[in-house]
């Protein structure tokens, strides 16, 4: 298994758009998508990809 994570300060609005890009991007290396975390700390966006390749 493998993680790749995203973050964004402030405002976490663009957060969703940048892993369905990442997702599109690496689709060929990607064989199963685990599991799609989104947290949130004060004013820190998180996404985490957890994925097989």
């Amino acid at each position: 298994m493998k993680h790749a994570a995203f973050v964004q300060y402030e405002d976490g609005s663009k957060l969703k758009e940048k892993v369905a890009e990442w997702i599109r991007e690496n689709e060929e290396y990607i064989l199963e998508i685990v599991d799609i975390e989104y947290t949130e700390k004060d004013s820190v966006y998180i996404a985490t990809i957890t994925y097989l390749d």
